[in-house]
């Protein structure tokens, strides 16, 4: 079997020095060893009355409408128990576990000691409100939606969530339904299942998952599976050109295993199996040259990876208000496995995808995430569908008259040989907000965003957060082919209001932006004026989007 020497040199690159010889002691703590007493749970409803201007009778009704996440659903998330040593690291996992479950506003574990030595915790949770109306309508990249739905996230309290949505966009509608299941029938399962259908096709979706679910747990599993019939567009110069109908049936299911004792640098491995079925059938609209070729992969998977756990808590971060946690420590994953002809495959191929991530801390407030991925086939010798991405996320809060957060966004996306239904794409709604959707697409691609959040003092009607933004968003797209040159630069600035509900389940920032084109751009004017949820911008691969990569690990 013969593998692309470049694409290996590419995977090589990925492996980051030992993550042992990096490692750090375990965070010193004086309850360390000490006993654990009792555990107290003190949940909060939505509403604190305790709090000036939240007992007042709307909020009251509120609080009696909504279902308070049961005591048990908070006790099952917890890692440690009474009678066992004060673990730090547990304690912080428990509180990452609850924070995860989506339910919750605030999460924080308070230790008491006592002076014959015992240790008592208090843990303290908010609900948020977690029945919630979906309504969103605006514009983004010169491209109309509107949307309308329920969520219901905490279903009577036991943690399980419902959603029903409906969007039109443009001219193509939809509707589709979810549910979850975080702990399925009381264990350690997630159950997920959704359902789509509208004017370009259905898609269904179903999984069965165990995940590592602490650094320490023994072994994962996961069951998926996922079937499409939908109508793809190809875009050139902001417009569609070619369009195709894809039949899509993937499987997946893998069983990993942790390999080590150590609790700061943690190492698992996983086999499994996975088949990918994709028939492309043309439509009249369909351009000669176009259209894709049917693949049928089908063959073992293994894979490996490590976690170097040193997780900071930070908020005003991608939401308001909210906690979020991130990972500065090493994590490296890879996942391969062989497509052969013998296993029902189209033709002998082998599958590939790895990531490295790093983060590093500059000061309180302040850090960094970097991460490098590749994901991939070969085939007699040759890549197919190669991506190489590369990430650097940088934040910096300052009180410099008011609270700021400064955010700057870099990446690179290298494709090689690329499939026909996958592309590079920059615009409106892939982080270069002065032009229309899909406005440059290629091979390869560079985007710099550069945003600087600042937010508003106070809690208005104890409903809401405010803040603004100014920003500056460059990038350059290139066939695989070319060269990426400065002369193809395309750059917008403008400015920003960002709002977040601080009751609701997600925490979600709704954005409205004024952009101006400093470059020309395909059709409309260079002012673009965006309505939308969520950040303009992801952390990692905006402009890579639409590459179907190879399956990474579900279970970590």
């Amino acid at each position: 079997m013969s593998i692309s020497l470049r694409f290996l040199l590419a995977a090589a690159l990925l492996m980051p020095l030992p993550a042992r010889a990096r490692q750090s002691p375990e965070p010193p703590s004086e309850l360390r060893g000490v006993t654990v007493g009792s555990i107290r749970v003190e949940r909060l409803n939505v509403f604190d009355p305790r709090v000036l201007g939240e007992d007042w009778w709307p909020f009251r009704v509120a609080n009696k409408l909504h279902y308070s996440t049961r005591e048990h659903v908070i006790r099952r998330e917890f890692l440690f128990a009474p009678g066992q040593a004060w673990d730090e690291l547990k304690v912080l996992e428990s509180e990452r576990n609850l924070r995860a479950n989506g339910s919750f506003r605030r999460v924080e574990i308070i230790p008491f000691k006592h002076p014959d030595g015992r240790v008592d915790a208090l843990v303290q949770t908010q609900d948020s409100w977690t029945t919630n109306p979906r309504f969103s309508a605006g514009t983004e990249g010169g491209e109309s939606f509107f949307g309308a739905g329920i969520e219901e996230g905490n279903i009577l309290g036991y943690g399980k969530s419902a959603t029903f949505d409906y969007e039109r966009v443009g001219s193509k509608i939809s509707q589709a339904y979810s549910y979850g299941d975080p702990r399925f029938l009381g264990t350690r399962l997630a159950l997920g299942g959704r359902y789509s259908r509208g004017t370009i096709g259905d898609a269904a979706r179903a999984a069965l998952t165990r995940p590592f679910y602490a650094l320490d747990s023994a072994n994962a599993f996961s069951l998926s599976w996922d079937r499409n019939l939908t109508e793809v567009p190809l875009y050139r110069n902001a417009a569609e050109f070619s369009k195709f109908v894809e039949r899509r049936r993937k499987a997946e299911t893998s069983l990993g295993c942790r390999l080590n004792d150590d609790r700061l640098f943690v190492q698992r491995v996983e086999a499994g199996w996975f088949t990918d079925r994709a028939q492309f059938t043309p439509t009249v609209d369909t351009v000669a040259g176009s259209l894709p070729i049917d693949r049928e992969l089908s063959g073992p998977t293994l894979g490996y990876s490590w976690v170097q756990a040193r997780y900071i808590k930070e908020d005003f971060i991608d939401r308001m208000e909210r906690v979020e946690d991130f990972n500065l420590g090493n994590e490296f994953s890879i996942r391969g496995g062989w497509m052969g002809e013998a296993l029902n495959s189209d033709r002998d191929r082998t599958i590939l995808n790895a990531s490295n991530q790093q983060g590093l801390r500059i000061a309180p407030g302040r850090f960094a995430i970097a991460r490098v991925g590749l994901t991939g086939r070969t085939a007699g010798g040759k890549v197919e569908n190669g991506l190489l991405t590369a990430n650097l996320n940088v934040f910096w809060k300052t009180n410099w008259r008011g609270d700021h957060t400064l955010v700057g966004h870099l990446e690179g996306d290298f494709g090689r040989s690329l499939d026909r239904e996958s592309y590079i794409v920059l615009g409106g709604n892939t982080g270069l907000r002065g032009y229309k959707n899909n406005s440059f697409v290629g091979g390869k691609a560079v985007l710099l965003n550069f945003e600087d959040r600042f937010f508003f003092e106070g809690e208005w009607f104890h409903l809401a957060r405010i803040g603004a933004a100014m920003f500056v968003d460059a990038g350059i797209v290139a066939n695989e082919t070319a060269a990426l040159t400065l002369r193809n630069l395309k750059s917008d600035l403008g400015v920003g209001l960002r709002v977040a509900s601080t009751r609701s389940r997600s925490g979600r920032v709704g954005r409205v932006d004024l952009a101006y084109a400093l470059n020309g751009g395909p059709g409309g004017p260079r002012w673009v004026l965006t309505i939308r949820g969520g950040q303009a911008f992801s952390l990692f691969n905006s402009a890579s989007t639409r590459v179907d990569s190879s399956p990474a690990s579900r279970l970590n």
